[in-house]
């Protein structure tokens, strides 16, 4: 079993060693310091358990493990709100290890929330007791968003209740201006677009004339890629050398391996490496018991020869840029979790049905790789579908594999079929899932400069030359994308194709597939080994665009796609909200329609990049008070991005593949600019039954305030 860890996220290691340097020589005073607490926030996966559990060992203190499928313990130590865990001389510690755990005493009907009551607990013990309490804990952004709806109901204005009150609500929106309080708040280190992943609250309380000071440090591991550099340098990301501390900016690398820098120094880059290190496989990990030599199945093991692949230098990196990929492609970011869960997918692929009974996976193999080496062409076909090419990327679509009846011999179609066909338990999330097969290298239909076209031709051409022998031959082919697998595939399927190719019509649907199958791996062999993959163009750019937007560079072709895509090219624009959809209408009205007037010297898009995220923002261009409101923000994802680069030379017209889900978010930020203040000074239209078509204008004088006048001129 291989047992890996990366580093933390940004910021963590930092706070960590800063909580241990201030509590490893606590002194106790009525006049020290403050007190610093510490909470780690991001969704499920990312790594906090693991950060609280190095903290607590840091400081003599035990976090216990989940096991056996319970819960771990909601807080420790478990006599947690009565007394914290003594660490050192006049300070207790109440580590709060789940916070999505409700407390035994929290009220019912949302009356109170258990995070509530503990940091209340955790104020009011300031004031009762001789010694210090310190708080760490772990919390989950669903928990903070129902903690806060609790809020709402507050009515008592204790100091304590105030106080965890004021924690909460900055945990769930740091950048929220917090209201007038008896307790004296101020965010001393503010979240920012390029720092979105440290921020630190002071909160001074008084309760009965004694003041009590509290600094919150607050991670936020889910703010940045875990596939792109981490902020700062030598391992340092907050700089706890000055007051207040000053968090390093986020520095993405602005594209691919190819053209913007190395991926290995990122925290994927170097789970990677701990992966796929020679010490694991070539060393003692595949090194038989007692003699020491190396299994015999090493050269056909499909694990090991998938760690070789990523020992390389050039395929580590393009096998990062295409998890960035999928992060794009997927509108989220992969967490330690994902992360660990696609390396795992990567390296083994689907498990086998013996594995998840009494046969283990190296066992598997040699016994695979001995029924392979005696020509049994399932096996070697079952030995090609666990390569990491295979792995990664989920099932094309089975629909366009037909279902043909396989033959009771061990044929290498029943692992097509078994494969392409069946429906598996999904492996990863459905985001994922779907975020593989868009950038799945056998879907492209680019040229790839013409090696598509060729490598199609050396499948054509399989029953004369090997494939594995004739891919070695492409520009920029590395030996290690190559193993003793593809040689003995090469070796069985062009005779099966054969074989099947004059017995009937059922048989003949079987070399087809066959054929394609092997097309299928050929493809995302050489697109994952050389760097081509499905809208790799349009991920360059959103990249590029992202790293200029956080440097505050001027922006490029996706902003002007954008603009083409959502904003009028012409002066004037009118949209019709009352349809199903807010429908853009130019020329004449329909019968019968209500629509709004805007024009474009009102109206402007800008880039703006928060964190990893990209979006667009529509602002008025007038402005008041020196601000111009923003009325709508579209995230850009993969799917709008590669909409926004076609609308570059103007608008196209066509959303024939955007998907309903991105259209939709188009239409809502189209429709938000027929709401707000700005529709109090647009010009209502509408059209009559004969579709004459009038606008709605004020009128200084006369009964009415306003008067209906003729778009063609007259008024009545």
């Amino acid at each position: 079993m291989l047992h890996v860890k990366g580093r933390f996220p940004a910021g963590v290691q930092d706070v960590l060693d800063r909580l241990v340097n201030v509590y490893a020589d606590w002194t106790p005073s009525t006049n020290g310091p403050p007190l610093e607490w510490c909470f780690l926030v991001g969704g499920p996966g990312n790594g906090k358990s693991e950060a609280l559990r190095d903290l607590a060992g840091a400081l003599q203190a035990e976090l216990p493990l989940r096991s056996g499928g319970q819960p771990v313990p909601r807080t420790v130590p478990p006599s947690w709100p009565l007394h914290g865990a003594t660490v050192v001389p006049g300070v207790e510690i109440a580590f709060v290890n789940d916070a999505s755990v409700p407390r035994q005493d929290a009220c019912g009907n949302r009356r109170t929330g258990s995070l509530f009551l503990d940091l209340r607990d955790g104020v009011q013990h300031l004031f009762n007791t001789s010694s210090a309490l310190v708080m760490f804990a772990n919390v989950n952004r669903g928990i903070l968003v129902e903690e806060c709806r609790v809020l709402d109901n507050l009515t008592s204005a204790e100091p304590p209740i105030l106080a965890a009150a004021a924690i909460i609500r900055w945990l769930a929106d740091p950048r929220e201006t917090q209201g007038e309080s008896s307790v004296r708040v101020q965010t001393t280190v503010p979240l920012t677009a390029l720092s979105p992943y440290y921020g630190q609250l002071a909160i001074s309380v008084t309760d009965h004339a004694v003041t009590r000071e509290i600094i919150v440090h607050a991670v936020f591991l889910d703010t940045l890629s875990l596939l792109e550099p981490t902020p700062g340098h030598g391992g340092l990301s907050v700089d706890f050398s000055t007051y207040p501390p000053t968090p390093a900016p986020y520095q993405p690398l602005g594209g691919l391996s190819d053209d913007a820098g190395s991926r290995s120094g990122t925290i994927a880059g170097g789970i990677a490496e701990q992966l796929a290190d020679m010490a694991r496989w070539d060393g003692a990990g595949c090194r038989e018991n007692g003699s020491g030599s190396l299994c015999e199945a090493h050269e056909s093991c499909p694990f090991a020869q998938n760690a070789r692949w990523l020992r390389d230098q050039p395929l580590r990196e393009r096998f990062l840029d295409i998890l960035r990929a999928a992060e794009l492609a997927g509108g989220r970011r992969l967490t330690y979790r994902d992360l660990l869960g696609h390396f795992g997918l990567a390296f083994i692929g689907t498990p086998a049905q013996s594995w998840l009974t009494d046969e283990h996976p190296c066992r598997w193999v040699e016994r695979t790789v001995r029924d392979a080496r005696n020509g049994n062409a399932q096996s070697v076909a079952e030995l090609a579908s666990h390569r990491i090419y295979a792995n990664l990327f989920p099932i094309t679509d089975a629909a366009a594999w037909p279902k043909k009846r396989p033959l009771a011999e061990p044929r290498a179609y029943r692992v097509v079929a078994s494969t392409m066909r069946a429906v598996h338990d999904a492996p990863r999330v459905r985001a994922f899932e779907q975020a593989f097969n868009l950038i799945d290298p056998a879907r492209d239909t680019d040229s790839w400069g013409g090696l598509r076209a060729a490598i199609l031709d050396i499948v054509e051409a399989m029953d004369v030359s090997p494939p594995a022998n004739e891919i070695q031959g492409l520009e920029g082919w590395s030996d290690a994308a190559s193993s003793e697998i593809e040689r003995q595939l090469d070796a069985v399927v062009p005779g099966e194709v054969v074989a099947e190719l004059g017995r009937g019509r059922e048989a003949f649907g079987r070399a087809q597939l066959l054929r394609k199958w092997r097309a299928v791996l050929l493809l995302r062999q050489a697109g994952l080994a050389l760097g081509w993959w499905p809208h790799k163009a349009v991920i360059q750019g959103w990249l590029n665009e992202h790293q200029a937007a956080l440097g505050g560079r001027p922006s490029g072709a996706l902003r002007l796609g954008l603009n083409n895509l959502v904003l009028p090219s012409h002066a004037e624009l009118n949209l019709a909200p009352f349809r199903p959809r807010t429908m853009e209408l130019r020329g004449s009205l329909p019968a019968n329609c209500v629509a709004v007037s805007l024009l474009e010297r009102d109206l402007r898009l800008e880039l703006v990049a928060d964190g990893d995220t990209l979006s667009a923002e529509l602002r008025l261009a007038t402005v008041q008070g020196g601000t111009a409101e923003t009325v709508a923000q579209l995230p850009i994802d993969l799917r709008i991005a590669r909409e926004a680069l076609l609308n570059v030379d103007g608008p196209s017209g066509s959303f024939t593949e955007i998907g309903e889900a991105a259209f939709a978010r188009i239409e809502r930020a189209r429709a938000a600019l027929v709401s707000g203040r700005y529709l109090a000074s647009a010009r209502l239209l509408f059209s009559d039954a004969a579709g004459q078509a009038w606008e709605i204008v004020p009128q200084v004088s006369g009964a009415s305030p306003f008067r209906l006048q003729s778009r063609s001129g007259g008024r009545r």
